[in-house]
C-alpha cells in the first residue's frame, strides 16, 4: 500500500504600513490594519474558505479515505479573528469532522530557526498555547516556517516533543536517495523526518496553467499516474502546498479547485494509495535512513537553502538588528513592542527585501508594495529602531 501525505500551509503576511524617521517614538502602530484587514478577506474568499469547504465535502464523502493536514501560523489565526472570524469556524470544522491533523508551527511564520534555539522554542510555545486556546489542540508533528530544517534544528524540537517533522527533499541532501522513503535525524533516530516531494508539488505549483509544459494539461488522472510511476519500493509521497495555491496563484477559473477534488476522489477509490496524516506515519512501521542536514535547508527556489531571506546584505544587516533585541524583548513588560517584535521575525519582511534572481518567484511577492529591497529595508529599520525604543522604556 503507498502512502500520500497532503499538507498545506497557511501564513497570511502581516503587512506594515509606510513607517517614516520622523515616525520613531512618536507612533507606534506599525502595521496597516487597513490593508491586513482587506487583504485577509480578499484571500480568505479566493482560496481559504473554499479550500476548507471542499476538504470538507471530500471528507464527508469519503470517510477515512481521505485525510489532510495543515499548519496555520498564529499571528494568522490572530488576524482571523479579528477580521475573518468564519475562518475559525471552518478549522473547528474540519477538526470535528476528522481526517484531519493540525501541525505544529511558528507563531509568526519566524525565520528564529537560523537564531538561536531559545527564540525558536519562545514562538513554537506561543503557537501551542493559542491551538490549545481555540482548537483544545495539541500538536505532535512540526512544520517550520518554509520547512526549513537542519540537524541542530531537529535535535531543539525534539527538545519540545516533537517526533515528526515535515521538511524538503533537498536534492544535495539526499543525493541519489529518493524522498518518498521515511528518514531520521542523525542524533535522535526517534525523529521521523517526512519529506516533501518537491517535482510532484512543482507540477502542480509552477505547471499547472503552464501551456508550455510538455505534459500540459495536468489532469487528475495523469497526476496520479506520475505518483503510480515511483518506485514500488517507495512508501510515502508527501505533497505540501500553500494554501494561497488554490485559488490565489491559480484562480478557480483555471479549475484548480476542480483538479484537487477529482484527485482526491481518484485516490478515495482506489485499492493501492491510502491517504494519511503526519502522525499516522508513526504507526506504518516503516524503516528508516538518516539524512544528515548540516546547514539549514528550506522550500525555496533551486538551492532549497535560506538565501532567499537572508542572500543579501540588506537582509543579513536587518536579521543582525532585529535579534540583537532579544534580551531586551525578555525584559520588557511592554506587550504591545514585544508583540511588535515576534511579528518582526516574519519570513515575509526578508523576502520583500530579497534581490536574488528567483525563477518562480514566491507567493508572498504578490502582496508586495514596496519599490525596491532597500524601500522594504529602509522601511523594516525605521520600524525596529522603534520598537528598541519601546521595549528600552518598558
Amino acid at each position: 500500500m503507498h502512502n500520500l501525505c497532503i499538507h498545506f500551509v497557511l501564513s497570511q503576511p502581516t503587512r506594515l504600513r509606510n513607517y517614516r524617521f520622523f515616525d520613531i517614538n512618536s507612533r507606534h502602530d506599525y502595521f496597516d490594519e487597513y490593508q491586513n484587514h482587506y487583504l485577509t478577506n480578499r484571500i480568505a474568499d479566493l482560496s481559504y474558505r473554499p479550500l476548507n469547504t471542499l476538504m470538507l465535502e471530500l471528507i464527508a464523502q469519503y470517510g477515512n479515505k481521505v485525510a489532510f493536514s495543515f499548519s496555520v501560523a498564529g499571528n494568522t489565526l490572530k488576524m482571523f479573528q479579528e477580521y475573518c472570524p468564519e475562518m475559525i469556524d471552518s478549522f473547528q470544522k474540519l477538526i470535528l469532522a476528522g481526517q484531519t491533523e493540525f501541525v505544529g508551527s511558528t507563531f509568526t511564520n519566524s525565520l528564529a530557526s537560523l537564531y538561536d534555539k531559545s527564540t525558536f522554542l519562545e514562538q513554537i510555545h506561543h503557537q501551542e498555547g493559542l491551538l490549545k486556546e481555540l482548537f483544545g489542540l495539541h500538536p505532535t508533528s512540526f512544520c517550520n516556517t518554509a520547512c526549513i530544517y537542519s540537524d541542530e534544528i531537529g535535535e531543539w524540537l525534539h527538545e519540545a516533543d516533537y517526533d515528526t517533522v515535515l521538511t524538503e527533499g533537498a536534492r544535495h541532501i539526499l543525493g541519489w536517495k529518493h524522498p518518498g522513503f521515511l528518514y531520521c535525524n542523525p542524533y535522535n533516530t526517534n525523529q521521523k523526518l517526512v519529506l516533501r516531494n518537491s517535482s510532484l508539488c512543482n507540477d502542480i505549483e509552477f505547471n499547472f496553467q503552464n501551456q508550455s509544459w510538455d505534459q500540459f494539461p495536468l489532469t487528475a488522472e495523469k497526476y496520479l499516474h506520475f505518483i503510480h510511476s515511483c518506485p514500488k519500493k517507495v512508501p510515502l509521497t508527501n505533497l505540501y502546498f500553500d494554501y494561497e495555491m488554490f485559488g490565489e496563484t491559480h484562480r478557480k477559473e483555471s479549475g484548480i479547485f476542480d483538479f484537487f477534488k477529482a484527485f482526491c476522489e481518484l485516490v478515495a477509490n482506489s485499492d493501492d494509495i491510502q491517504m494519511i496524516t503526519p502522525s499516522q506515519i508513526e504507526s506504518l512501521s516503516l524503516p528508516t535512513a538518516t539524512m544528515h542536514a548540516p546547514w539549514a535547508i528550506s522550500v525555496s527556489g533551486e538551492e532549497k537553502d535560506t538565501s532567499e531571506w537572508l542572500g543579501n546584505e540588506l537582509q543579513q544587516e536587518a536579521f543582525n538588528q532585529l535579534f540583537k533585541l532579544t534580551e531586551l524583548y525578555t525584559k520588557s513588560d511592554n506587550e504591545k513592542a514585544k508583540r511588535a517584535w515576534l511579528l518582526l521575525q516574519s519570513a515575509d519582511h526578508f523576502n520583500y527585501m530579497g534581490s536574488q534572481w528567483i525563477s518562480h518567484p514566491s507567493v508572498k511577492r504578490n502582496f508586495d508594495v514596496y519599490p525596491s529591497p532597500y524601500q522594504a529595508f529602509i522601511n523594516f529599520m525605521n520600524v525596529l529602531n522603534d520598537v528598541k525604543l519601546q521595549l528600552e522604556k518598558a
